[in-house]
């Protein structure tokens, strides 16, 4: 699932969690969260990161397996394994120095049918410490037809922080005759490092108002994948990814064997990655080839356990 979202713009000093909600709920002593809401603290204790707390209301679970290595994974999950009109998802996550978390899904995240117009959330607020690293790596979402879905990612990188974001769709339920026929979908990242926003990255698709399969759009192609890449810990991972796919278009593969389109933007702080490609399985292998030096910060990568 794609984590995070928010219905109203926001300025960095400006706390998604205070928005208005509807209701709230008991997640342990003492303790009140909004229904859909998560809380999580990941410590660095002897040697390793661990979760020292972790709260969240129904629908949302956050299930922390035990893994290898010296990173904390968190999964999170819902009910009947996707969102349905009126959820509302929150999940606030706090990274202490020198820790290394990777927030993931257990599969695609399901966007169910909308009713009356009334559409799904969710959103991740992050903090990162000092020489901390992020890994946000979810399984691809799913919107149906009919879907309304809106996200928001806010991220707080502290000087010398570093982060994996990865943030990938698709058009549907192809096997169903479903191509792009959800209702909307909105998709807001922002990252933010010492009170200064370093990145905004914003995406609207409305289908009825622009056919997506026109060539000028999305075409043939029905997955889309963005990744960030931040932070001085992953200077090299930045440089080999930028010289990969410069070589490819150099070469004048600009789409490869497997129907893929890459690009990069090289940043102060690293780079985007954006790829497009025929399924999630032909995005889903390229992102695994770019991104396995992920095994080196973190023992193995989001998806041995997976595919």
């Amino acid at each position: 699932m794609d984590l995070s979202s928010t219905t109203t713009p926001r300025t960095p000093d400006t706390d998604p969690a205070d928005s208005p909600t509807p209701s709230t709920a008991t997640a342990g002593p003492g303790t009140s969260l909004r229904t859909g809401s998560g809380r999580v603290t990941v410590a660095h204790v002897a040697g390793r990161s661990h979760v020292t707390r972790n709260l969240a209301t129904n629908p949302l679970k956050l299930w922390v397996p035990k893994r290898p290595g010296p990173a904390s994974w968190i999964t999170a999950t819902t009910f009947g394994g996707g969102l349905v009109a009126g959820d509302r998802i929150q999940i606030d996550l706090e990274l202490e120095p020198h820790t290394t978390t990777v927030l993931t899904t257990q599969a695609s995240t399901k966007v169910y049918r909308s009713l009356d117009d009334r559409g799904c959330s969710q959103q991740l607020q992050a903090r990162v410490g000092q020489d901390a690293l992020l890994v946000v790596a979810p399984d691809p979402l799913v919107c149906f037809r009919d879907a309304i879905y809106e996200q928001h990612n806010r991220i707080h990188l502290a000087d010398d922080a570093s982060l994996v974001h990865i943030d990938w769709l698709t058009s549907g339920r192809i096997a169903r005759g479903e191509c792009w026929q959800f209702h909307r979908l909105v998709n807001r990242l922002e990252i933010i490092r010492d009170d200064t926003m370093i990145l905004l990255d914003s995406l609207e698709l409305v289908p009825r108002e622009v056919a997506l399969e026109n060539p000028l759009r999305m075409g043939h192609y029905h997955c889309l994948a963005n990744v960030v890449i931040f932070g001085k810990r992953l200077a090299h991972e930045v440089d080999s990814i930028r010289e990969q796919v410069a070589t490819q278009l150099d070469n004048k593969q600009h789409d490869t064997q497997d129907g893929c389109l890459e690009t990069v933007s090289p940043r102060d702080e690293g780079l985007i990655w954006r790829l497009v490609g025929p399924n999630a399985e032909t995005v889903g292998k390229r992102l695994r080839q770019r991104l396995a030096f992920l095994a080196d910060h973190l023992h193995e990568t989001p998806w041995e356990r997976k595919w």
